[in-house]
């Protein structure tokens, strides 16, 4: 009986980790179909940078943040976070980089 109980807990802490290790996966996907600007400006942090289905970008999202959505037909935000849809956007000549 004892040992019985001892393979069961064994056996939920090894699942426990391997669920653990799951959700620490960062999953993303980066789309570069999107090459140009509606305005030239920089977006706000948590500001929409690109509406779904439209071909261009609002506005660039700074440096240190990526333009990301739930999925590919959802609008974009600024967001630090580099999880989800990340709509790749290009260098522009009017912001240097």
């Amino acid at each position: 009986m004892i040992k019985t109980q001892y393979v069961t807990f064994v056996c939920i802490i090894m699942l426990s980790a391997m669920l653990e290790t799951e959700s620490v996966v960062k999953r993303s996907y980066s789309d570069q179909s999107v090459r140009g600007y509606i305005t030239e400006r920089t977006c706000w942090w948590n500001e929409v940078c690109k509406e779904e289905f439209q071909i261009l970008f609002r506005c660039k999202c700074p440096s240190w943040s990526y333009c990301r959505s739930p999925g590919r037909y959802y609008n974009a935000v600024c967001s630090m976070t580099e999880t989800g849809y990340i709509w790749d956007q290009p260098n522009s000549e009017w912001r240097g980089q």
